[in-house]
């Protein structure tokens, strides 16, 4: 093909070449180069994706931390925290065929992030297979290089995040839907059926239990639309999503969920301040809905969230830790009471040598694209979340608190940036650490802190 392509080409423009003085000739040969480069490259794909080829696509990411907190009453621990380390491939599997994985190595674990197969034989579609991200919760489904901030907002405690599935995606020039069906995550089976073989005796006897009961499983859609779409840097968004999902396989008789979660910051500092649990749950409806939008410098970024708890018929036994045991008559009543919380954010950013893409077809926005000269980003981001339902029977005190987080990053290139945050953090009564992290041995309420948080990115 290139043997064609590339006389053709030539043949074409010998006219307005002999016109030419010798360094305009000069120019345009080059020009001409690479177009001829740009098109034998594209017969090439075409010719091997009609012949069933194969190509892989190697890339990864370390994202190095260190983190500081200031006015605390807990011990909080400071220090240098490896928040991701990761290998990943995409693959080309034929004409209609795709594939990704992502694997990361942080925290001395080894964890598989992305892992499915992709069918796209369909105009504007997409199929897919695997593990992967859920449609729920747009700061969730931005990739971790672009986010705005350090870290997620408070959403990100309780948004599915990648489970084990299937499903499908189509969009159009100023809309994206997509919709799936999936069950556990591959850690969360790995990390309860570890916990179970764990409850031996020194003779290897069971003390507790194996799992019970099968994996949990859920549904996801989510819809969004431009109705503003000047250009890929100038647009408005807007989105509803809505995720149903039941408990994951447990201990035997408990069924529950566990929305407990730490402020707006990395792991090098595990405790949680937010400590909604619920037992007994046969199911969970999150609703959210998104506005956000760029316009060239400036974009701004919003979710609100809600969840409730459905409960299971009344309980009857309880799990003791060894054995299942009769419930109380106040337990049995408090068994059946469901459950209300809920969670918002709002963000702005303003941009200086570089833009913010937004890509319709995921619904979602892209990485910010510096000049060649590097960019800065001045980010703000108020985020609060709401763990109480203190309803007359069987209340919830999950705690309440709200982030305050301003970032300032400079990005080096489209591969390196460098990002430094400043997070005020204040806890309601309810959202408090475990006593184990008290200087006294007894839970610390009311515990506002400060945290600064510096990250060094690098992409490949």
């Amino acid at each position: 093909m290139k043997a064609i392509t590339s006389p053709l080409v030539f043949a074409l423009l010998a006219g307005p070449l002999a016109a030419q003085t010798p360094a305009d000739t000069d120019k345009r040969i080059a020009e001409l180069e690479k177009q001829v480069a740009k098109l034998s490259k594209l017969e090439a794909k075409k010719d091997e994706a009609k012949d069933g080829g194969f190509s892989v696509k190697f890339g990864g990411r370390f994202h190095l931390d260190n983190t500081y907190f200031s006015g605390n009453d807990n011990r909080l621990t400071n220090g240098t925290f490896m928040r991701r380390a990761r290998i990943s491939f995409k693959l080309g599997l034929g004409k209609d065929w795709v594939g990704e994985g992502d694997v990361d190595f942080a925290e001395a674990a080894v964890n598989i992030k992305d892992l499915w197969l992709g069918y796209q034989g369909y105009k504007n579609s997409l199929i897919q297979v695997g593990q992967f991200k859920q449609s729920f919760g747009m700061d969730t489904l931005g990739s971790s290089n672009a986010t705005w901030l350090m870290e997620r907002s408070y959403s990100d405690i309780w948004t599915p995040d990648r489970h084990v599935g299937i499903a499908y995606q189509t969009w159009g020039e100023r809309w994206q839907a997509k919709a799936s069906f999936f069950g556990q995550a591959i850690n969360d089976t790995a990390d309860e059926q570890a916990a179970a073989d764990e409850n031996v005796d020194s003779t290897g006897l069971l003390k507790t239990y194996k799992i019970s009961g099968d994996h949990g499983y859920g549904y996801a859609a989510r819809f969004t639309v431009a109705p503003i779409l000047v250009s890929e840097t100038k647009a408005m968004h807007l989105g509803v999503a809505a995720v149903r999902r039941t408990p994951n396989a447990s201990a035997p008789g408990v069924y529950a969920v566990d929305f407990s979660g730490r402020p707006e910051q990395n792991k090098v500092c595990k405790e949680k301040f937010l400590n909604a649990a619920v037992t007994n749950v046969d199911n969970w409806l999150q609703t959210g809905v998104e506005f956000a939008g760029v316009w060239k410098a400036f974009s701004w970024q919003s979710e609100y969230q809600q969840t409730k708890v459905n409960r299971r018929g009344t309980q009857m036994q309880k799990w003791s830790g060894t054995a299942l045991v009769a419930t109380t008559a106040a337990e049995q009543l408090a068994s059946t009471v469901d459950h209300k919380f809920s969670t918002y954010y709002g963000q702005v950013s303003w941009i200086f040598g570089g833009q913010r893409t937004y890509e319709v077809s995921e619904g979602l926005f892209g990485k910010v694209v510096p000049s060649k000269n590097g960019a800065w980003e001045v980010v703000l981001r108020y985020s609060k979340m709401d763990q109480n339902d203190i309803t007359a029977i069987d209340p919830v005190l999950g705690g309440v608190a709200s982030n305050t987080t301003l970032g300032l990053t400079y990005y080096l290139n489209k591969n390196v940036r460098f990002m430094l945050n400043y997070t005020k953090v204040d806890n309601g009564v309810n959202a408090v650490a475990s006593k184990s992290y008290s200087p006294t041995g007894v839970k610390l309420v009311n515990d506002d802190f400060n945290i600064t948080s510096m990250r060094v990115q690098v992409t490949f």
